[in-house]
């Protein structure tokens, strides 16, 4: 009997460890199917069950792999699981994390610094491409997102680079956005006396992830000046595969109490916006072409987290008689990270016009406020 017992207990240990894996529950509450979302699980509730970051695989519930990623630390230490689960309307999908092999995947994203570009930091997915510029760059000096549009899901930024002629489509987009002394296409400066203060191109970058689902950098700004404080500026920008939104988190030090920020785009000769809460979107031709109407739209969009109940939707000029801008303001503490995100789609890639593209990023704002809801087991 003692034999019996004993066999049992080492079947119930090995079904709750690595061997038998961990049952993941992934509940949708919306109203409607969320497909290839991203979700993420704390490395030490894997960690703890027995599983190994260099043997971890992820299956559905027809027990086929799907593609996973790690995500690690600097130090090389694991911290997350990202996979990406599809949930019909007020239902739940199963998953099983276990030990074994990764399939190969053909990455969905790719990120990298372009030395050969004085310094831009490129990033993209099947479905969008941005870029930030670095120090060697004299001019634009700003933060804004320079937005590329391509109707292709193969990832184009080494290709275009290489060629050095993106601004002219070869048959699967270009760059026809016109960032300047902006915030471009979505991006988040300090506010003061109803004055944009651009922070400049970046001094550090470190590329932190790169692959199949998920890329992401860090980046360090010169001070802004603010009130005579100096306000360090870090910048954490990441975007999945699968979504037309990348998301940006802002780390603001150096002074007390709270500081106004804001997150917008620049308005070019906008044809249509829509905000709401915290969120807007906004349709203009491309603004750096030399034939706007070939060239087709382009679509923006930009949401700020916990700005409901603080933002306000306002237009502001940069200094020296910039553009205006499309923003949502809200109020900031030091230390504090600052979560935005920044969308974009083109009118000859999949989206016809400014309502379908609303519709898609006020979907996204609720995304995020209603993220899908994970348990282990």
């Amino acid at each position: 009997m003692k034999r019996i017992l004993l066999c049992l207990q080492l079947l119930w240990l090995c079904g709750c460890g690595a061997a038998g894996g961990v049952d993941v529950i992934v509940t949708n509450p919306s109203s409607y199917a969320r497909t290839l979302e991203s979700v993420e699980i704390e490395w030490a509730k894997l960690g703890e069950r027995g599983i190994t970051a260099d043997r971890v695989i992820v299956e559905d519930e027809q027990r086929n792999q799907i593609p996973s990623q790690v995500i690690f630390d600097k130090n090389g230490v694991a911290q997350r699981l990202l996979f990406q689960a599809s949930v019909e309307a007020s239902a739940k999908s199963r998953y099983k994390i276990k030990e074994g092999i990764a399939d190969s995947y053909e990455p969905k994203v790719y990120g990298r610094y372009v030395p050969e570009r004085l310094d831009d930091y490129a990033w993209e997915n099947n479905l969008t491409a941005y870029r930030i510029y670095g120090p060697r760059l004299s001019d634009p000096k700003t933060q804004g997102v320079d937005v590329w549009v391509k109707n292709t899901e193969k990832l184009i930024i080494n290709e275009w680079f290489a060629r050095n002629d993106y601004h002219h489509n070869y048959g699967e987009g270009m760059d026809c956005y016109k960032v300047g002394n902006t915030l471009g296409g979505g991006a988040l400066a300090i506010v003061q006396e109803s004055q944009l203060l651009l922070s400049g191109n970046y001094l550090q970058q470190e590329c932190v992830a790169n692959g199949p689902l998920r890329t992401e950098a860090e980046f360090i700004y010169a001070p802004v000046a603010v009130d005579g404080r100096n306000v360090a500026i870090k910048r954490r920008i990441w975007l999945d595969a699968n979504s037309r939104f990348s998301f940006q988190e802002y780390e603001l030090t150096g002074f007390e109490g709270e500081i106004e920020v804001a997150a917008g785009v620049v308005m070019h000769d906008v044809k249509d916006i829509t905000q709401q809460g915290n969120w807007l979107a906004l349709t203009e031709p491309a603004s750096d072409s030399s034939d706007a109407e070939r060239d087709g739209d382009i679509l923006l969009g930009v949401i700020l987290q916990g700005a409901e109940k603080q933002s306000r939707f306002q237009t502001l000029s940069s200094p020296n008689q910039q553009p205006q801008h499309a923003l949502l303001l809200r109020k900031a503490k030091a230390g504090e990270k600052i979560l935005m995100l920044n969308g974009s789609a083109w009118s000859h890639a999949g989206v016809a016009g400014g309502a379908e593209w609303a519709e898609q990023v006020k979907q996204a704002a609720d995304k995020l406020n209603n993220p899908l809801q994970v348990k282990i087991k």
